[in-house]
């Protein structure tokens, strides 16, 4: 008698989860929000300090600023000249591939 109520109670556990977990990923992929790849790519050439000596919070909200906003990339305080240049060139061949489009 006991046994079997642990039986039903364990056998709703498993299709409740499943049932969840399928909602889950439904929800999922209908709410997918598409990322900007060219602010990951700006975001790999900062130093990720995440400082705020920019005054963005951290380097993620820089390389947003860079991409959307056309903020200096010099205004980041602990970047090298190298990178800056980097960032420069990688923006104006965003710039071009955008204007080609």
């Amino acid at each position: 008698m006991d046994f079997e109520k642990i039986l039903w109670a364990v056998l709703v556990l498993v299709v409740l989860g499943l049932v969840l977990g399928l909602l889950i990923a439904v929800v999922s992929k209908v709410f997918k929000v598409e990322e900007d790849t060219r602010v990951e790519e700006v975001l790999a050439l900062l130093p990720g300090a995440n400082c705020g000596g920019c005054g963005f919070p951290g380097c993620s909200g820089m390389a947003d600023a860079i991409v959307n906003n056309g903020a200096n990339p010099r205004n980041c305080k602990p970047i090298k000249q190298e990178k800056v240049d980097e960032i420069n060139s990688l923006m104006t061949k965003f710039n071009e591939d955008q204007q080609n489009q």
